[in-house]
């Protein structure tokens, strides 16, 4: 066992050493401390070699390369083996080889200027004529991003469930060398400008809007919400069901349309199945308009039915 373990403390002094021969037509000198610049390790971006020797050496592969900014080991004693099996000749190559070496992998770190580029150029593609309405106001990073050196592309991958507007969560998946090395999510916060209906006066409940109480403004329509209203003929002719605020966006669901008929009014209740057609005398209990549900009270039974708006004057029921 003592002699095992000398002999192989011999044998790790020497890798670390020059050999004794006499410069012969090839040198190879390995560092403790290399770096790898591609997938695999070679020998010719790791070690300098000199002399005709070793001009065949270069392309000589050692094994996988870390991932990128990351590091492993290489054994001293599994490079020379290498080395025998491509045929080199160690009694006429002068060499310096560690017992270990640290191989770590040249990276490079997209920067936040760099993902937001990326991003731009997505947006401008994607939204086509509205990208000049389009803001990506900031852009927020899981952390350092690193993949390995050379020239990359990389893909914006979007949500297929939400629009581009307002917080986005993007996917980035990074290409080097045609190869795929890195996907990552970011946050970015995207704002599309675009016109809003505002009122220019405070409106009551109850108020009908003219035209002259509408304007639009250029708002960020990530910040107004989807049922903001865009164009003042939307709006024009309602009735508020809120107070509206002036210059405040406002929405779909704050507005109705005018009554078609009022509670109290005389209206013609019909019913139909097939080609059967009954009608009869009805009075309507609440406002409503056209294709609005209402309750109604059928004046001959006395019966409270429930119709939808057909007219002024009309109210569909089922019987």
């Amino acid at each position: 066992m003592r002699l095992s373990r000398s002999l192989a403390f011999a044998a790790l002094f020497l890798l670390s050493l020059t050999t004794a021969s006499v410069a012969g037509p090839g040198r190879i000198t390995l560092p403790a401390e290399v770096t790898a610049t591609g997938q695999v390790i070679r020998l010719g971006d790791i070690a300098v070699l000199e002399g005709p020797a070793t001009a065949a050496l270069g392309d000589l592969t050692l094994g996988p390369a870390p991932a990128a900014g990351e590091s492993r080991t290489l054994e001293g004693a599994r490079v020379l083996d290498a080395l025998r099996r491509a045929g080199a000749d160690l009694a006429a190559i002068t060499y310096t080889i560690p017992p270990v070496i640290r191989v770590r992998r040249a990276s490079q770190e997209v920067s936040e200027a760099a993902v937001r580029q990326i991003l731009e150029g997505f947006l401008a593609e994607a939204l086509g004529a509205g990208a000049a309405d389009a803001e990506l106001k900031s852009v927020e990073l899981p952390g350092p991003i690193r993949i390995p050196a050379g020239p990359y592309t990389a893909r914006v991958v979007p949500p297929a469930d939400r629009p581009l507007l307002g917080r986005v969560r993007l996917g980035l998946e990074f290409t080097v060398e045609d190869r795929p090395v890195k996907s990552v999510w970011v946050t970015a916060d995207i704002g599309v400008y675009g016109p809003v209906v505002v009122a220019t006066r405070a409106v009551a409940r109850g108020d009908t809007l003219a035209a002259a109480d509408l304007t639009t403004e250029r708002r960020d329509l990530s910040q107004t919400g989807r049922s903001v209203l865009t164009d003042t003929v939307d709006a024009a002719g309602r009735i508020a069901r809120t107070p509206l605020v002036p210059y405040t966006p406002v929405r779909r669901d704050q507005l109705d349309l005018p009554a078609d008929i009022h509670r109290g009014d005389v209206v013609l209740l019909v019913a139909e199945r097939g080609r059967l057609r009954i009608t009869a005398p009805g009075e309507a209990r609440e406002d409503g308009t056209r294709g609005q549900q209402v309750h109604v009270l059928n004046r001959l039974s006395r019966k409270d039915l429930v119709g939808h708006v057909i007219d002024g004057s009309t109210v569909a029921v089922d019987f």
